[in-house]
């Protein structure tokens, strides 16, 4: 099992660079988390207990795309990784890691759920709710948990829960679901103390098996993939703006999102367009390809820097060497960007064209809004960080605070001896940054926030997309109108 864990650990040092981002950013060190949990394994380690240390070890890397894989991504590997031959195990190979997955879902986590958020620093539940015949109002602030100040306690973290995000005010990580791990359930219970908007303390403490009634009723998740399927779209004729709600990145819904616009534009003068893609986890880059092509006037580029670890394992995946990259013409060691001081690296320097105009265009000079907010990744980043890039496109709303940028294909390895099987994000995105910190990525041009009262509304009203509530109650609507009469 160490040889194993060995190979796990080299593995991942040489592959992602993220590891070394969080530890000249953030202030997490991969490796000490390593050794420390290499140190639990003997000769008498359960493989149950085993599987938890892998566990453990992969969320150290703090890193979305660094993880096990899903039953979701288990499916799609026996039906197109191993066909084509991504990845290097059979079919037969993962029945085991099905199991892995139920079992590290029943023994890892706790069933509590708290619904709560974190907005302007700190902690509140959103919900008003009820445990064992007491009643907790809704807007509490958290401020510990087990006896410790919640952001030490969340700070604790690293192993328990990933990718835990990252508050760039505050300078400290933070995650509204950090109550998950069981293993932080004292004798399989939770002491959280909240105090109320009127300074009263409220104490709960709450089984890891447990879960809490609501006093009202939830009928929206602010959370990733609230809403996946279904494409919203309006036409408000006073002030002539095309809104489209797009929940997923599946190009299915950006054609459906692209006939939607043809029928308005035949009818309409449309000043403005706005994409809403809060909630918006990513998927496929063409699906807004479809439809901005037929608004932007011109093509929407980006001269891209990424960077991955000059490791063996890189070298012989990409198929380089130093020579092969000192006569490259798009790739350096020298990027004329800051660098990490604790790993070598290569850089490669493209430029893409993410949109480019079609030659039949709708008849359309305006701007083109994108609604964020902390629950986009991925594509759906991609497209906000096209908007700081580009005139023409203007982002409102949030930051994700997760790692952003131009990522790779992940590199996916089953363990010898254990079978488990992970995955490994090998590229960083250091494009247009000036500090370390720049590579985040995630930026957004007019900030706006969601109040608790706002959150409660989004969260208890049902039409939150309708017409109505996007013009008397959502906030980066509201900037949107604003914006129109400032800008045109």
């Amino acid at each position: 099992m160490r040889a194993e864990h060995d190979t796990l650990v080299s593995f991942i040092k040489q592959v992602s660079p993220i590891i070394y981002f969080n530890k000249e950013v953030r202030g997490i060190d991969f490796s000490w988390h390593a050794a420390q949990l290499r140190k639990q394994i003997s000769p008498k380690t359960t493989m149950e207990s085993y599987l938890h240390i892998i566990k453990k070890t992969i969320n150290a890397a703090q890193d979305g795309h660094t993880s096990q894989l899903n039953t979701v991504l288990l499916d799609i590997a026996k039906q197109y990784w191993i066909p084509t031959g991504f990845v290097s195990f059979d079919s037969a190979s993962t029945e085991n890691r099905y199991k892995y997955v139920k079992y590290l879902k029943e023994s890892f986590y706790s069933k509590a759920d708290l619904n709560l958020i974190y907005t302007s620093g700190a902690y509140y539940n959103l919900m008003p709710f009820s445990y064992r015949g007491k009643d907790y109002p809704a807007s509490m602030k958290l401020i510990s948990c087990n006896g410790k100040n919640i952001h030490d306690f969340v700070a604790t973290l690293t192993e328990l829960y990933s990718p835990l995000r990252w508050d760039r005010v505050n300078n400290r990580v933070y995650d509204e679901n950090f109550y998950w791990p069981a293993e932080i359930y004292r004798q399989d219970t939770l002491k959280m103390t909240f105090i109320d908007q009127k300074n009263i303390q409220h104490q709960l403490n709450i089984n890891k098996n447990d879960s809490v009634t609501y006093s009202a009723k939830k009928v929206n998740d602010y959370s990733y993939f609230g809403q996946t399927d279904t494409v919203v779209t309006h036409y408000f004729d006073r002030e002539g703006i095309f809104y489209a709600k797009l929940p997923a990145m599946r190009p299915e819904l950006g054609d459906t999102i692209k006939k939607r616009m043809e029928a308005i534009f035949a009818q309409h003068k449309v000043n403005s367009v706005v994409i809403d893609i809060r909630g918006n986890g990513g998927g496929s880059d063409n699906t807004y390809n479809i439809f901005l092509k037929k608004l932007v006037s011109d093509t929407l580029k980006k001269d891209v820097i990424v960077a991955r670890n000059f490791s063996p394992e890189i070298q012989k995946k990409y198929h380089i060497n130093r020579d092969s990259i000192i006569k490259s013409n798009d790739k350096t060691f020298r990027p004329g960007v800051p660098q990490f001081k604790s790993q070598d690296m290569y850089f490669i320097k493209q430029s893409f064209n993410f949109v480019v105009p079609d030659s039949i265009r709708f008849p359309f000079n305006g701007y083109i809004y994108i609604l964020q907010d902390k629950f986009i990744y991925s594509s759906a980043s991609n497209l906000s960080s096209l908007a700081q890039n580009t005139g023409q496109l203007i982002s409102i709303g949030g930051t994700p605070d997760l790692l952003g940028g131009l990522q790779a294909n992940v590199i996916i390895k089953m363990l010898p001896y254990s079978k488990f099987i992970f995955r490994v994000e090998p590229q960083i995105d250091f494009t247009g940054i000036k500090r370390l910190e720049d590579v985040f990525q995630n930026h957004v041009e007019y900030p706006v926030s969601y109040s608790i009262e706002n959150l409660y509304l989004r969260t208890t009203t049902k039409d939150i997309f309708g017409k109505t509530f996007l013009l008397k109650n959502d906030p980066m609507f509201r900037k949107v109108l604003e914006l129109e009469k400032k800008l045109n």
